[in-house]
């Protein structure tokens, strides 16, 4: 896979960015070829044809995704290559987690789980010390009872 970032340059190295070096990765057997332009005017996608050594356009999936064969998991949606989502809009998104954000994802859910346990863990101190209290409030009372007790006698 090859992915080309047209430089906002002369026409002529454009043309060497879209043309030349298409034909050169095409004849070198670059199975996905992908030109990005940060206008998005010459923003194209390209997979090698099996048979020749040229290349076709691949067409974007159902919401504009572009799926490679090269990086099995790997995809991402035209748009975004402008919008710029953020990191957390990304791991929410279904296109991503797969191949971009596993890590992340994994990572997030290792944090999440810990902030469960220690709020667990607080919880149980909290009920813990509640009963302790409960415990001497009850041990004074049976106390008090005692000497009331023992006093009439």
């Amino acid at each position: 896979m090859c992915i080309e970032v047209l430089s906002d340059s002369t026409t002529e190295i454009m043309e060497r960015d879209t043309i030349i070096k298409k034909d050169e990765y095409a004849k070198a057997g670059i199975k996905e070829y992908y030109i990005l332009d940060a206008q998005r005017e010459r923003t194209q996608f390209f997979r090698l044809n099996k048979t020749r050594r040229i290349y076709k356009a691949i067409k974007p999936q159902k919401g504009g995704i572009i799926k490679s064969k090269v990086l099995p998991g790997f995809q991402f949606r035209i748009s975004d290559l402008l919008e710029k989502p953020s990191i957390e809009e990304m791991v929410e998104n279904k296109v991503y987690q797969q191949f971009v954000m596993p890590n992340y994802l994994r990572e997030k859910q290792a944090l999440q789980a810990e902030k469960q346990a220690l709020q667990a863990e607080k919880q149980a101190h909290q009920v813990e010390k509640q009963a302790r209290i409960l415990a001497e409030q009850r041990a004074k009372q049976l106390a008090e009872q005692l000497r009331l007790m023992e006093h009439r006698n």
